[in-house]
C-alpha cells in the first residue's frame, strides 16, 4: 500500500487533513445545495434525491473527521476513509456509464477530476489514519 509522508509534498499530513475536511465539507454542501435546486429543473429525482442524501452521509462523516483529526481519535476518521471509499468506487460506476452513453464531455472531464481528487483525499487521511496507529484494513 502506498502511504504519504506529506499532503502536497511539504504539507504535515495532520494538517493537510484539515485542509481534506474543510474542501470536502464545503465541496459537500455546495453540490448538495447545487443538485437539490437544479437537479431536474428543481424537483429531485430517485437518483438526485439519493445523491443528497449520500452527500448527507459524506458530510457528517467529513465532520467527524475534522473532529477526529483535531483530537488525533482514529476512529472518528474511520467513517470518512469508508464513506470515501464507497464515492471513489461509485464514481468508477458513474463514469464507466457516462461513457457508454456518451454523456457531454465536459461532465465526463469533471467527473474523473472528482475521481483522482477523491482518491488523493483518501489517501492523505488513510495515511494519517495510519501514522496514528489505526487499524490497516488495505
Amino acid at each position: 500500500m502506498i502511504y504519504l509522508q506529506y499532503c502536497c509534498f511539504c504539507i504535515d499530513l495532520r494538517l493537510g487533513t484539515y485542509i481534506v475536511a474543510g474542501s470536502d465539507i464545503l465541496m459537500d454542501l455546495l453540490f448538495g445545495i447545487f443538485i437539490a435546486i437544479f437537479g431536474e429543473s428543481g424537483i429531485p429525482d430517485l437518483g438526485h434525491k439519493l445523491f443528497c442524501v449520500f452527500m448527507l452521509v459524506h458530510l457528517v462523516s467529513t465532520i467527524l473527521l475534522l473532529y477526529g483529526a483535531l483530537k488525533l481519535r482514529p476512529g472518528l476518521m474511520l467513517p470518512y476513509i469508508i464513506v470515501t471509499c464507497i464515492k471513489v468506487l461509485a464514481m468508477v460506476i458513474l463514469l464507466i456509464a457516462d461513457i457508454i452513453l456518451l454523456i457531454w464531455i465536459p461532465v465526463i472531464v469533471i467527473y474523473v477530476v472528482m475521481f483522482f481528487i477523491g482518491l488523493y483525499y483518501w489517501l492523505v487521511v488513510y495515511s494519517f489514519y495510519a501514522a496514528l496507529g489505526g487499524d490497516l484494513f488495505i
